[in-house]
């Protein structure tokens, strides 16, 4: 029997999002890059698995907003804490809305894939137990919490090693599972420059959004990488 799963996309304030990427993108180039990926998120959702039932977690109106107009139910914090509380109060949320699993998946993955997230979320699995797909760099890129709330959440880096431990540490089932697109999110400049390049053009505002961030972000790019190079 397939247990009700839901999907929770934590999203932080487009303003102060992709910190990491302040050597080749301004704020405001930034900001429209973390909106356009949340935006490509929730309509990836929305059209390519409608049957599942998506919460968005986020301290912010202007998201909020977003979210509900593409159909995901929003939860909102009173203040932003961070990712490990956001998943945290998603994952008691999910629990009293009587929810067998949660399935957390940030909104920043250079390429989401429907048989990949079907994979995770009809991977046969005991309870209590919990499943991680790493991130290239060995943070976490989705993760599949069953019951939801079954452990506390260590995002940050190297975060799938330490969910890893966490749940070893509770005696709890825990099963690494590789995605080959899965695998890459958006969070360095490479991360980024591969996005431009490599990219399917989007329609609507997220083409407006990509068109703004090509116009100079590539040539910040090469100059930077250049002046790593010379020195």
């Amino acid at each position: 029997m397939l247990m009700k799963t839901l999907v929770v996309i934590p999203v932080k304030d487009f303003a102060d999002a992709k910190s990491r990427l302040e050597p080749v993108l301004g704020r405001q180039r930034r900001a429209a890059l973390a909106r356009w990926l949340c935006e490509r998120t929730l309509k990836f959702f929305r059209d390519q698995m409608p049957d599942q039932d998506v919460l968005v977690v986020t301290a912010c109106e202007t998201i909020a907003q977003l979210a509900s107009s593409y159909g995901a139910t929003v939860l909102r914090e009173c203040y932003p804490r961070g990712l490990s509380a956001a998943a945290q109060l998603a994952a008691e949320w999910s629990y009293a809305q009587g929810y067998d699993s949660q399935l957390l998946i940030p909104a920043d993955i250079a390429e989401l894939d429907e048989t990949e997230l079907r994979t995770l979320i009809n991977h046969p699995r005991p309870v209590p137990s919990v499943l991680i797909s790493p991130a290239h760099d060995r943070g976490t890129n989705a993760l599949l919490s069953t019951p939801p709330n079954v452990m506390p959440f260590h995002f940050g880096p190297h975060s799938s090693d330490q969910h890893w431990q966490a749940a070893h540490r509770r005696g709890i089932t825990c099963s690494l599972i590789h995605l080959s697109k899965l695998r890459f999110d958006i969070d360095t400049p490479d991360d980024f420059s591969n996005l431009v390049i490599r990219s399917s053009e989007p329609t609507g505002e997220a083409s407006t959004a990509r068109r703004e961030l090509q116009s100079g972000s590539l040539l910040a790019l090469r100059t930077t990488h250049t002046q790593e190079a010379v020195c």
